[in-house]
């Protein structure tokens, strides 16, 4: 089984309400290729998070219209998925991703319908002159130990590292992340999203260790998710 993550460009003159239904829809279409554990993302929360808190977003956040997310017993059979997702949006930049669940988490909603809460989605480079050693050791080993005192609300988090590019043209990713949290205020609110003053010092201090801001997206989705 192999994990593949695709970021969907958003489309002229198609709204983030009309999206949403239009995606849900390829879900039969990518079953039939064989694609299993399929998480769709949604980029319909822009409007409420940057009238709270404009930080949460950045990078070419507007370009972006869902992500699809999902595994394939077979790589191979990935231009069948990438034909069903191509009808659906402007642009396609895919990823072939392990995945690493750091915060794992029980659906109680049913399949198809909205998650509760904000997903915030984030893929970013790698600096330039860190090596991949260093690149690991503070992105999958200080980071995502720092993150839960980091984020003492958050539900889950799930974490991709890129093993390699699929389409043409993709922006030069190594991390792709998925971080989500039960209520849109643990999002949006400064006081719920981070925890103790120290803990945010030190995040931010090892950032340029495993992060290139300057080639990074990132922002709020929903979640939808299917079996």
């Amino acid at each position: 089984m192999e994990k593949l993550v695709y970021l969907l460009g958003r489309s002229h003159g198609v709204s983030a309400a009309a999206f949403s239904p239009v995606l849900i829809g390829a879900v039969p279409a990518l079953r039939a290729i064989g694609a299993k554990r399929i998480d769709l993302l949604v980029a319909d929360l822009n409007d409420p998070v940057r009238e709270a808190c404009p930080a949460r977003i950045a990078g070419p956040w507007d370009d972006l219209a869902g992500v699809a997310q999902f595994w394939l017993d077979n790589v191979d059979r990935r231009s069948d998925a990438e034909t069903v997702l191509a009808a659906v949006a402007g642009r396609l930049d895919g990823y072939l991703v392990t995945e690493s669940v750091v915060q794992p988490y029980v659906r109680d909603w049913q399949e198809g319908t909205r998650r509760p809460g904000v997903n915030q989605f984030t893929a970013h480079a790698k600096p330039e002159g860190v090596s991949d050693e260093d690149f690991y050791h503070h992105w999958q080993a200080e980071h995502s130990r720092i993150s839960f005192d980091l984020h003492p609300l958050r539900w889950s988090y799930i974490r991709h590292a890129v093993a390699r590019p699929l389409t043409a043209g993709a922006p030069p990713y190594r991390a792709i992340v998925s971080e989500h949290f039960r209520e849109l205020r643990d999002f949006t609110d400064e006081s719920r999203y981070f925890g103790l003053p120290d803990v945010v010092q030190q995040m931010y201090a090892d950032l340029p260790h495993f992060c290139d801001h300057t080639r990074m997206v990132t922002g709020p989705m929903s979640e939808f998710n299917f079996d």
